[in-house]
């Protein structure tokens, strides 16, 4: 019988030899990793592709576990959450919130019940629904000039995984800013490029906005700046937060402001109202503007400030707004289809 591949993510040693011990009296399951923070865990999940991550309570509570949660999408990992209060009531509400969990003091047979039972891998939560397969070009291309802007925070990295789908390997430049940790720069980076044909790295100064690249400011310690310099380039500033964030929405929109009609912008699911200002000041330079919708949106916020005051040409679902992106800066004979049709 094959074992199913476990990676237990916990900062405590003793839950994790206590847990390790309890797989293996229950013998159905192999430990191929232990680590005790949410980077390392990244990492060997990328790199090791488990069947099941046991990961402690504490680190299902971070923010930066929104990044987590995507890969093991990706990968189709599951997920069961490490209890490892002293206290511990397997009648607490609040527990339902993480789903799949156990108990660090469980027994053998109780592990392996939970761990036995067969969910799919972690769901992604009902409201983003699942990509379509990538885009690709028919009859023609896009425009030299333009430029695509996307905005996001919490709930962006499933967003845009989703809208990324869509981008073929000429799609036009393209800057994202996403607010997440600032362990998760190159991860996420990475994360990102494995689900896209067009190339995704991460942001820094010099770096030039071309076709087929996509450049990520996630995680990293500055706000990203698009300038010419004889070409359009990246440029990576240090300064204090805008709209209480740093990387910040608003610093990359109004950036581009100078562009006009040669941008492309979207704003999506976010808490607060980073993004909202940047993009209105883009729509009155002449930019196409999108904004996700409230009932695709995991948090409808920045969209709808951006909605509010007028940012926002048109909302669109999540599924819709990587097409619109690309139809807005494709030629006049471009027409979108799926691979295979």
């Amino acid at each position: 019988m094959t074992k199913a591949r476990v990676v237990i993510a916990t900062p405590s040693m003793i839950d994790q030899s206590r847990l390790e011990k309890t797989l293996e009296q229950a013998g159905q399951f192999d430990v191929v990793a232990q680590t005790s923070d949410l980077s390392a865990t990244y990492s060997k999940v990328e790199e090791l592709l488990p069947d099941i991550v046991i990961i402690a309570e504490g680190f299902a509570r971070q923010d930066e576990y929104q990044c987590m949660v995507s890969l093991f999408r990706a990968v189709e990992t599951r997920a069961v959450s490490l209890i490892a209060s002293p206290s511990f009531d397997p009648s607490n509400p609040a527990l339902s919130q993480l789903g799949a969990f156990i108990h660090s003091r469980m027994s053998a047979e109780d592990v392996l019940h939970v761990l036995s039972s067969d969910p799919p891998a972690l769901a992604a939560p009902a409201i983003v629904p699942k990509a379509p397969p990538p885009a690709t070009m028919l009859n023609g291309g896009f425009q030299r000039d333009k430029v695509i802007l996307i905005g996001a925070s919490t709930g962006g990295i499933d967003a845009l995984t989703t809208i990324l789908q869509h981008f073929p390997v000429d799609c036009p430049p393209t800057a994202i800013v996403q607010h997440t940790g600032q362990n998760f720069s190159e991860t996420l980076a990475r994360l990102l490029d494995r689900r896209c044909a067009a190339e995704v790295v991460l942001a820094e100064t010099g770096l030039e906005m071309k076709s087929g690249r996509i450049c990520l400011a996630g995680g990293i310690d500055g706000h990203m700046r698009l300038e010419h310099r004889g070409a359009l380039r990246c440029v990576v500033s240090h300064g204090p937060a805008i709209s209480g964030h740093r990387p910040s929405i608003d610093e990359l929109f109004g950036s581009a402001v100078p562009m006009g009609n040669a941008v492309v912008a979207a704003l999506l699911t976010g808490m607060g109202r980073d993004g909202a200002t940047g993009l209105l000041r883009l729509r009155q330079a002449g930019a196409a503007t999108f904004g996700q919708d409230e009932a695709s949106s995991v948090v409808y916020g920045m969209p709808r400030v951006a909605h509010e005051i007028g940012a926002v040409q048109r909302q669109l679902t999540l599924l819709d707004i990587g097409p619109a992106l690309l139809q807005a800066c494709a030629t006049s004979q471009t027409r979108f289809g799926k691979v295979g049709t």
